[in-house]
């Protein structure tokens, strides 16, 4: 083999692996997104939402009542901090906003702007359920 096919080769290896680094997140994400529609679609209510925006629930007042977003008055001052209000765009689904723990909006990778699909037994406080964004997801189990 020739020195000058030996180089042609070579950058052709490399190309592929910059193209498998670059493009392999992508389509895995991709993936973990489609099996979490699956997940959610063996609930009976799900929400998809483009253009996400994300309010914490507080505490004010004595005695306390939990504020925040429209759906936050729903909870007792008790639960009221671990939930946040996720709301935006309907893509899908029932409504337009529901309540979901601030360790779920973390795992799953949600952040404002974004887009989801959940599920769960309850069209409101979805806490229990499925909730996925492209960064990740809450409730899945792997197949």
């Amino acid at each position: 083999m020739s020195y000058k096919k030996g180089i042609i080769y070579f950058i052709i290896f490399l190309l592929l692996l910059f193209l498998i680094y670059f493009f392999t997140p992508k389509v895995a994400g991709y993936f973990r997104f489609r099996q979490a529609v699956k997940a959610a679609g063996g609930f009976p209510y799900q929400i998809g939402l483009t253009n996400v925006t994300v309010v914490p629930c507080v505490t004010t007042g004595v005695p306390p009542i939990c504020t925040g977003g429209v759906l936050c008055s729903v909870l007792d001052a008790a639960r009221c901090v671990m939930y946040s209000e996720v709301s935006g765009a309907q893509a899908g689904g029932m409504g337009n906003n529901a309540l979901f723990l601030k360790t779920a909006i973390a795992q799953a990778g949600l952040y404002p702007g974004g887009q989801l699909i959940a599920g769960g037994t309850s069209p409101a406080l979805m806490d229990n359920g499925v909730l996925a964004s492209f960064g990740g997801c809450y409730g899945c189990v792997a197949k």
